[in-house]
């Protein structure tokens, strides 16, 4: 099935969006089938009148556009329903892993991810925290199964190592060039790129010659996307108690002795010179001998999907207007 139609956006309405990378969004198509996922989700993953799900609604309060509409505009129909809910999913365990201690994340990742495996059906223990998230995750997994497609299962394994690895690393960062590992990994950046592969039905595995190529974009695609992230949310992160401090200007501060603010100047050169990389790319992929309208359509998402996330970061007021602990008082 073709994907949903996509328009451009004129970013000229964000003074903050600073990328050069041209935005699309397929909201206006598929706004039904985003609502619907996030409502599964939402619902299924958090508590009516708690902070997560308060955090949770709140994140799609941009009237910018929606989040799934921006980054994910080349899936194929019948699967953006599960792309919307797996990425909500993670976003909600990020919210609820934050506010932990190192450790209790860790177990309750361990938790999670029995949820992946049918011999721990039977295990109804969910954890501290996660709570229905444990079943809503068995439940996708249950469904992917009996549609019999065996590229689901690649992807579920990839999400079985992201959820393994995510949060996984205690104590802090030197240098920027340490971080960034970390950062793509903690942004489950891996599984996000397996899950776009397999919403637009590209196989998760192209030929040598061409996967090599494709790694390097997605490579780039990593560093921007985390990176506009933090640069982004900084003011929102440097108010949070936490006993782990996950942002590239602190990083920053530290290795080069800088404050805040000149540091988070220097993050967004960084990410601009990285969009060069982008650029230089495109070249080599549009002017290549042999090179496949698979790869040509995955690069192409893996742009769209870096400027629709720069997009919304810029745009969106859970960073411009972070929520405070009045906004979570139980009503």
């Amino acid at each position: 099935m073709a994907p949903f139609t996509a328009q451009s956006i004129d970013t000229t309405c964000a003074a903050s969006y600073f990328s050069s990378l041209p935005v699309k969004s397929c909201q206006l198509d598929a706004q039904s089938t985003i609502d619907e996922a996030l409502r599964t989700t939402i619902q299924s993953c958090t508590v009516p009148n708690t902070r997560e799900r308060k955090k949770a609604e709140y994140r799609h309060n941009n009237p910018a556009g929606n989040i799934f509409g921006l980054c994910l505009s080349m899936s194929e129909k019948k699967r953006l329903k599960y792309a919307v809910q797996f990425i909500e999913f993670l976003c909600i365990v990020d919210d609820m892993m934050e506010d932990l201690p190192f450790g209790e994340a860790c177990i309750e990742h361990a938790i999670l991810r029995q949820a992946l495996y049918k011999k721990y059906d039977e295990n109804e223990y969910a954890g501290q925290v996660v709570g229905g998230m444990k079943m809503f995750l068995r439940n996708i997994r249950l469904e992917l199964a009996d549609q019999n497609v065996p590229e689901s299962q690649v992807l579920l394994a990839a999400l079985d190592s992201s959820l393994h690895h995510r949060d996984s690393v205690e104590g802090e960062f030197e240098t920027l060039d340490s971080y960034i590992p970390y950062r793509k990994t903690n942004f489950d950046y891996n599984f996000v790129c397996s899950l776009i592969r397999w919403a637009m039905k590209i196989p998760l595995q192209l030929g040598e010659k061409e996967e090599l190529l494709a790694r390097e974009y997605e490579h780039v695609v990593g560093i921007i996307a985390s990176l506009t992230n933090d640069y982004f949310s900084w003011q929102m992160e440097r108010e949070q108690c936490t006993d782990r401090i996950r942002n590239a200007v602190p990083v920053l501060m530290k290795e080069y002795n800088l404050p805040d603010e000149q540091a988070r100047t220097l993050l967004k050169g960084i990410i601009v010179n990285e969009e060069e990389k982008i650029r230089r790319l495109n070249v080599e992929i549009d002017t290549g001998k042999d090179i496949s309208e698979n790869l040509k359509n995955y690069t192409s998402a893996l742009g769209l999907f870096a400027a629709g996330y720069s997009f919304w970061c810029a745009t969106c007021p859970r960073y411009s207007r972070p929520q405070t602990e009045e906004d979570f008082a139980t009503n």
